[in-house]
């Protein structure tokens, strides 16, 4: 059982990093809900779990961000060697298709958790872009007809901060630079433990390099921040207006080494608060 725990540790330290603000909450009673965070505090302190006998199965739930919609998680003592309990909740959907959600997570449960490897970051996703095709459905079909709607929507400028649970590699690296290049995008990244990611640019532009970065193979991956201000449909250059330029003539990201040197950029910038609330730090 101890092996169990200390898996159940790992992997609860790494999304309780990757999820800001009330977006992972703890399920239970006051006096479990202590124990837990004391439990992940020490280990995160010294990767030793303590106490365990007295430490009742972890519950919590994570914001899939849609609909105002949780998947909840009970681990079970032996988990990842026993199979996690995960349901899908939300109080804006129908009874036929909060069925068919949680239908479909209790077939990718079974799926990953078959070779007893820990699974609730890729469930999260997986049922995050389940979400995102089901209610595209509904809302493609209202907009399909209206063209302005859509010109509103790519005439947004965005800025987002993508946290990474680490950023080596040389060709993610290249590949962050030359995407933004591509697409128009200005920025910063910070290889390393935390990686970080910030760009700005146009709103569908933005969503196209989330969505290349993501399909890379990471250990995790999320994005902690997005901004958005509507642009004039007269606004060609549209240039001036992007904060994280900061006097370049080119699109493009500047990698910096310290996670103080971003800092200074967003500050600069007028995003420090942004970056603050991103990164969670409690500004003195």
């Amino acid at each position: 059982m101890d092996s169990s725990r200390q898996l159940q540790c790992e992997e609860l330290s790494l999304l309780i990093a990757m999820f800001v603000d009330n977006e992972f909450q703890w399920i239970g009673d006051e006096n479990q809900i202590e124990s837990w965070k004391s439990i992940i505090d020490n280990f995160n302190l010294d990767q030793t779990i303590r106490n365990l006998e007295e430490i009742p199965p972890f519950r919590f739930q994570l914001s899939l961000d849609i609909n105002n919609s949780w998947l909840n998680v009970f681990l079970p003592l032996r988990y990842p060697k026993a199979q996690p309990e995960c349901y899908f909740s939300s109080d804006n959907v129908n009874k036929q298709t909060w069925t068919e959600i949680n239908f479909e997570i209790e077939i990718k449960v079974k799926e990953l958790n078959a070779n007893d490897e820990c699974c609730i970051f890729e469930l999260y996703q997986h049922t995050k872009s389940y979400l995102t095709e089901k209610f595209s459905q509904y809302t493609l079909s209202d907009y399909d007809d209206n063209k302005n709607e859509k010109e509103k929507a790519s005439l947004q400028l965005s800025r987002i901060l993508i946290w990474t649970h680490h950023l080596l590699s040389l060709e993610k690296r290249k590949n962050i630079c030359q995407w933004a290049e591509e697409l128009g995008l200005w920025g910063f990244s910070k290889p390393g433990y935390p990686g970080i990611i910030i760009v700005e640019g146009l709103n569908d532009k933005v969503h196209e390099y989330i969505s290349r970065l993501k399909s890379l193979r990471w250990q995790a991956i999320t994005v902690r921040s997005e901004q958005t201000e509507p642009l004039d449909l007269k606004e060609q250059h549209y240039g001036e207006r992007v904060k994280l330029r900061l006097g370049r003539s080119n699109p493009g990201v500047t990698e910096l080494e310290t996670m103080s040197e971003i800092s200074a950029k967003m500050k600069k910038a007028d995003l420090e608060e942004m970056f603050m609330s991103a990164m969670k730090i409690n500004k003195k």
